[in-house]
Formats: structure tokens, C-alpha cells, sequence
């Protein structure tokens, strides 16, 4: 009778990878399948202002709307995040901690 043993693998011939199988771990991204930041419009810079300080001009409901109209227009593009300030007295010491505004015109 005839016995077999199975031998580990080699070391050599064992990849490991963290990356997925397959060509590459890039895809395409589809129409609508934007990176979107929550919270965060973004607008276009009045033509003609002198960068001293920002003056906003039309708004857009997403980042890359707002790269392509720069593009086209010669301007530069804002993002701009809203935040409210929130104090936290439930501690030993009071902190003051921030919260986003979400949505359009929240005071």
C-alpha cells in the first residue's frame, strides 16, 4: 500500500496581493456617478474679481458641473461647506464642537 503526503506549496509560487483579481482595480465611473461631498456647493467666481476676497457667481449642484463651466468660462471654481457652531456642556469641561449645515438656505 502506497501512501501520499501532500507538500505545502512552495513559497515562490504563492502570490499574495491585496489587490483584486483581474486588470486592475480602475474602473469607469458612470453618468451621475460623481464623488459628491455632503454639505459642500460649489460656485463659480464672479469674472473680473480682483482675488482679494472670494465673490461667488453662479452656483452648482456638483463638483465636476462646476470644473467644466470654469474650464469653458476661464475662472476659478469655490467649494464652499456651511458649518454651525454647537456647545457641548455634558463633559467635565465645555467644548465647542462644529455640525454641518445640509441643505440649501438653513439658517
Amino acid at each position: 500500500m502506497a501512501t501520499t503526503t501532500a507538500s505545502p506549496p512552495d513559497e515562490k509560487t504563492v502570490q499574495t496581493s491585496n489587490r483584486p483579481a483581474g486588470k486592475g482595480s480602475r474602473r469607469a465611473r458612470r453618468a451621475g456617478e460623481e464623488e459628491t461631498v455632503s454639505g459642500v456647493r460649489f460656485f463659480l467666481a464672479k469674472p473680473g474679481a480682483n482675488g482679494h476676497a472670494p465673490e461667488l457667481g453662479r452656483e452648482f449642484s456638483t463638483e465636476g458641473e462646476a470644473r467644466v463651466e470654469a474650464l469653458k468660462l476661464g475662472v476659478t471654481y469655490y467649494g464652499l461647506q456651511e458649518w454651525r457652531p454647537v456647545a457641548d456642556f455634558a463633559g467635565r469641561n465645555p467644548e465647542l464642537k462644529r455640525e454641518a449645515v445640509t441643505g440649501k438656505g438653513a439658517a
